[in-house]
């Protein structure tokens, strides 16, 4: 099954990997928040919050190739996402292209925009890469998310691997038979391969259900790996946020 894990680096001995996940989640949450809170323009306060990320990257051990790869899918849904705040916000004009008149206020708006995401995606892909699905959907019980939602997030992530492996079988099944195929025949595939994986997830969905009922399966997922939060762990997550704090309250003061 050619599955990607974006959890490669969880693995790797860290101080970040030997931080329990919730506080790492915890820390990821400061950081957005405090990108967030950031007011327009503080392109200073936002490149500190953009080291701070940077720091946690090499801490975690995460190369910066990666840590780019990762973030630019995001930021590009994001730039195009916020390109018309370019034209819509009203302010100075700042060039023209065609019809469409670029405002300086547009493009304080955009570039904080783009600033603020940068900062929050990194601190994002650094949770991801270093922290396993379980680990996560275990940070979330310890965060008292509701228990409907930590169990489905769970037996979701176990089940995706076994419908895209079934998925893949059943194309390269598709494949064989069909060497050769044209287009339209080739449309047809897709529908049937699509209705078949639906019907087959739908059906393994049930006796999966069933077999955890047989197993006193009472609507809560039992937790194998559970890391208590230490001293250490509480005194990072403390130090983080007061940099982040310092950092949101500065930008205001010099304004």
């Amino acid at each position: 099954m050619s599955f990607h894990h974006l959890d490669q680096y969880a693995h790797i001995e860290s101080p970040i990997t030997h931080t329990p996940p919730v506080v790492r989640l915890l820390g990821t949450v400061v950081v957005a928040v405090g990108a967030a809170a950031l007011p327009l323009g503080a392109w200073g306060h936002m490149a500190v919050l953009a080291l701070l990320v940077g720091l946690i990257a090499l801490l975690a051990r995460v190369p910066a190739r990666v840590m780019l790869l990762r973030v630019s899918g995001p930021l590009a849904f994001v730039v195009l996402a916020s390109t018309a705040v370019l034209f819509l916000v009203p302010g100075q004009p700042v060039f023209h292209a065609g019809p469409v008149v670029v405002t300086d206020a547009g493009l304080l708006r955009f570039g904080s925009a783009i600033g603020r995401a940068v900062v929050a995606l990194g601190a994002a892909v650094i949770l991801v890469s270093t922290t396993g699905f379980p680990d996560l959907v275990s940070a979330f019980r310890d965060l008292r998310l509701p228990r409907v939602v930590t169990t489905s997030l769970g037996l979701a992530y176990r089940l995706l691997y076994t419908l895209v492996d079934e998925i893949e079988r059943i194309e390269r099944a598709a494949r064989s038979r069909n060497v050769g195929a044209g287009a339209r025949r080739r449309r047809q595939l897709a529908v049937g391969i699509a209705a078949t994986a639906l019907t087959r997830s739908f059906a393994r969905g049930e006796r999966t259900y069933r077999a955890m009922l047989a197993r006193g399966y009472h609507g809560e997922m039992p937790s194998l790996r559970t890391r208590r939060v230490d001293v250490n762990s509480l005194i990072g997550l403390g130090l983080l946020t007061v940099t982040v704090l310092a950092t949101t309250i500065s930008a205001y003061m010099i304004r």
